[in-house]
């Protein structure tokens, strides 16, 4: 079975999610970044776009994808990206000419989509799969040209069936991520709280003012700070923790983070799909805020609902993790719930349903 697996540089958490289906798929299985300047010059400044109007102008970002989510917008849009970025993905088609195509992000999904319309008959069709790397629906992932939908939630699940044409898979598997991130060995400390700061692969989330809060925290903290790619925050934050009372550690991008969740008590995060999931399977209880406007709204919506999280909103996160911090029956609580809500296999399911799906093809 060859394997081509597009994805998208925005964030981390596209190409996490299809890094994690490559590690069980093997050799067969080939990783390609869509929005990569070697692949397509347009589709990489599109990218960049996206990434600036996060940074600078979010408010336009929320409107643009709130807009989209419209069903007579949401098919222009899904048009637009489709026949914009068709021709790079035609080149990856010649290229590795393979029997699958899995897409974990809407753009390269659009473009595969039109592919299939226009070539129905083509001896160079493929089985394509889309997988959705949050928890909830947007009108820009539905094609009726996908063969297999993977979604986080059997909610999302019956939603999109009620899309969808006659024919069309869709399987609630859960959101893939590295498997260890279910089996590392829990560190216990209980001297002092630790708690691990996250803002994604960028490293967003308002880092440096969540690291000012915690410093309002009488009881002895030992904190972690991701910034991710972020190189210029990396080095504030190694200036700012000397005036911090507590202990802390910065790090840059990192491939350990199941180590440093398996140490921590608390994980203060923007709520990323791929981070709370992770965080899910490692039973790791999570303080959600500054979510990136979108779908994040509503990924903290579904952890807050199921007991794993608590989203800070207008309070103070120092006196939201004071509080926490008080009610330990509470924490464990919280820990039991991610836990629950853990789906750390999802990537094997996804490959194994795969499988059997092109076996019947065949």
């Amino acid at each position: 079975m060859k394997i081509l697996i597009l994805s998208a540089s925005i964030g981390s958490g596209h190409m996490k999610a299809a890094e994690s289906l490559q590690k069980i798929l093997g050799d067969s299985a080939q990783v390609v970044d869509f929005m990569a300047k070697e692949i397509s010059l347009l589709n990489w400044l599109t990218k960049k776009f996206y990434l600036a109007a996060l940074r600078f102008i979010p408010d336009l970002y929320d409107r643009i994808y709130k807009f989209a989510d419209g069903k007579k917008v949401g098919v222009s849009a899904r048009f637009l990206s489709s026949a914009l970025m068709y021709l790079p993905f035609a080149r990856l088609l010649n290229k590795f000419r393979p029997e699958v195509v899995i897409c974990t992000h809407p753009f390269p999904e659009a473009a595969a989509s039109l592919w299939k319309f226009l070539h129905a008959k083509s001896e160079k069709n493929f089985l394509l799969a889309a997988v959705l790397t949050d928890y909830s629906l947007h009108e820009i992932w539905i094609f009726g040209e996908v063969d297999a939908y993977f979604v986080a939630t059997e909610e999302m699940k019956l939603e999109l069936a009620a899309h969808c044409r006659a024919g069309q898979k869709i399987f609630a598997t859960g959101i893939p991520i590295d498997e260890k991130f279910s089996s590392a060995k829990k560190i216990s400390d209980s001297t002092r709280t630790k708690i691990l700061i996250m803002g994604g692969g960028l490293g967003l989330g308002s880092i440096e003012e969540t690291l000012l809060e915690l410093d309002k925290i009488k009881s002895p903290l030992k904190i972690s700070v991701v910034a991710g790619q972020n190189e210029n925050l990396s080095a504030r934050l190694k200036k700012l923790r000397e005036k911090i009372s507590h202990e802390v550690e910065v790090l840059g991008y990192i491939s350990d983070v199941d180590k440093l969740m398996a140490a921590a008590d608390l994980l203060i995060t923007k709520p990323g799909a791929l981070t709370m999931t992770e965080a899910f399977a490692a039973g790791l209880p999570l303080i959600l805020h500054a979510p990136i406007p979108g779908p994040e709204f509503k990924n903290a919506i579904y952890a807050v609902e199921h007991g794993a999280a608590i989203s800070v909103g207008d309070k103070k996160i120092s006196a939201v993790v004071e509080e926490i911090l008080k009610e330990p029956a509470r924490l464990a609580e919280m820990k039991i719930c991610a836990e629950k809500i853990s789906k750390p296999f999802a990537a094997r399911e996804i490959v194994m349903r795969l499988k059997k799906l092109l076996d019947e093809k065949i």
